[in-house]
């Protein structure tokens, strides 16, 4: 398998797993959607995706070495940087827009 295949299998997987556990937030309150918050949040995903991208591909290959040179040791530590790339929305929708505004 070369080098460029086993990276995309690892980023596939690692993505496909952060879907999987993916849960929505639970609304704050029941303000109606406008038509900003939505172009907001296709605004954001513009930026927000591809850095989720990024920062879960680098934390799963940080994970990976981690576990490598502590021969599996080191799991905790290789589960706090998983968790703190790829776990949370993948994707911002309005009404997360609409949530962050007091």
């Amino acid at each position: 398998m070369t080098p460029y295949r086993l990276v995309s299998f690892i980023l596939i997987a690692t993505l496909a797993s952060g879907c999987a556990m993916h849960t929505p937030p639970a609304p704050m309150d029941a303000r109606p959607v406008g038509t900003d918050d939505k172009v907001g949040a296709v605004a954001a995903n513009l930026w927000y995706v591809p850095s989720r991208v990024v920062l879960c591909g680098v934390g799963a290959s940080i994970s990976a070495v981690v576990m490598t040179v502590t021969l599996g040791q080191g799991y905790d530590s290789a589960s706090e940087i998983m968790h703190g790339g790829c776990s949370g929305p993948w994707v911002l929708h309005s009404s997360d827009i609409r949530q962050a505004v007091p």
